[in-house]
């Protein structure tokens, strides 16, 4: 069965003050080390799968900031994938990019090995709140990025906008959204803001610095964003993620519907023939473990009711929902054995859960809440 391909790139020049991603500073030496270790992980990961489990139907290169990588490291790690992946021509390939460290010549680098959907992290057009989110890039290097992306003839490309900041108005996400629609992506990822422990912003928030985000502000952009979208012509189909019609993400709806996926690199997350596991979080430890043949996994123990719990989640995030054939060959059970009973009742009379026979699904108010009503019907 084909595999997704995700793959860390755990590099940054910066520490985004919000994210909690794994991530090292960047360097020349460090990088060639990593894609050294990168290539040795690639050639042990093809040898413990069957011959049957070799193709890869999307790639996706995450981080860290991808779009500082060394080419040609780039370059050589795709040959040592092919040579044992089948790897087709023209399947979705997606390179996360920061809009200051994207060139011409970058982009047009990256399309020549193949890659030909780069999303670019503008996040806000707003100088104030780019310098909360302690990013580099200015509006100027958002538009440019684009403008290349266009320049070059990219068919496929996405821009991530986040929402819900500490000081954002709803004037001010309207301008966003405003040269957002105006640069007619063909994929938003349309984000709320979520103050992660350990990071910056959240020290930031536990000392008063900055208030977090209003929970009604942030349901009242969420709504606007969405319906300003819509007009647009974006159709949204998960929570955060809008498309123009085709150009959904392959890559990431194989994990929302339960698809087998390798993860390579520090940190990145695996999931084939019902199996999950994780890569160490730690560059030394990942390359000592990859230096001595051992890939540098961490198995994941928890048992089918916490998948079972998964599937529900992220099949309810989607407006496919959860296909009830689908889950029931996967757990042995149909999707309502796992639900609570009299919230299930209450949601479809209240219309924020559709069922038919073919699927479990979320209405438009439904995917408001999304959240609490999977909290609601798994307690």
């Amino acid at each position: 069965m084909p595999l997704g391909l995700y793959v860390h790139f755990p590099f940054c020049r910066n520490a985004c003050s919000y994210c909690d991603f794994y991530k090292e500073l960047h360097a020349a030496d460090a990088e060639s080390s990593f894609y050294a270790a990168l290539k040795r992980e690639t050639t042990l990961a093809a040898d413990e799968l069957e011959v049957y489990d070799r193709e890869i139907s999307t790639i996706f290169i995450g981080g860290g900031t991808p779009s500082l990588t060394n080419v040609p490291l780039l370059s050589d790690w795709l040959q040592q994938l092919k040579k044992h992946f089948a790897v087709p021509s023209g399947i979705e390939f997606t390179i996360e990019c920061n809009p200051e460290s994207v060139t011409l010549e970058s982009l047009r680098a990256f399309m020549e090995l193949g890659i030909n959907r780069p999303i670019f992290g503008i996040q806000s057009f707003d100088p104030r709140l780019l310098g909360l989110l302690h990013r580099r890039h200015d509006p100027h290097q958002s538009h440019r990025s684009v403008y290349y992306a266009n320049a070059l003839g990219f068919r496929n490309f996405g821009v991530d906008l986040i929402f819900g900041l500490p000081g954002q108005t709803s004037k001010m996400l309207s301008a966003d959204l405003d040269q957002l629609v105006d640069l007619e992506p063909p994929h938003i990822s349309f984000y709320q803001l979520t103050v992660e422990a350990g990071t910056p912003l959240a020290a930031m928030v536990a000392s008063g610095a900055v208030k977090p985000p209003d929970p009604e502000l942030a349901m009242a952009m969420y709504r606007g964003g969405c319906e300003r979208l819509a007009e647009a012509g974006y159709r949204r189909y998960e929570v955060s993620s809008f498309a123009r019609p085709g150009f959904e993400c392959r890559h990431n709806l194989r994990y929302w519907e339960g698809g087998d996926y390798l993860g390579l690199g520090p940190s990145a997350h695996s999931f084939i023939d019902g199996r999950r596991f994780a890569n160490v979080s730690n560059i030394e430890k990942y390359m000592t473990l990859l230096d001595g043949d051992t890939l540098p996994r961490i198995a994941d123990e928890s048992g089918i009711e916490h998948r079972m719990y998964e599937a529900i989640m992220l099949g309810l995030r989607t407006s496919r929902g959860i296909s009830r054939a689908d889950f029931s060959e996967r757990f042995g059970v149909p999707v309502e054995a796992r639900l609570n009973r009299e919230q299930y009742c209450l949601l479809i009379e209240s219309g924020h859960l559709l069922p038919d026979g073919k699927s479990l699904r979320l209405s438009d108010e439904g995917i408001l809440v999304a959240n609490e009503i999977t909290r609601r019907l798994i307690d």
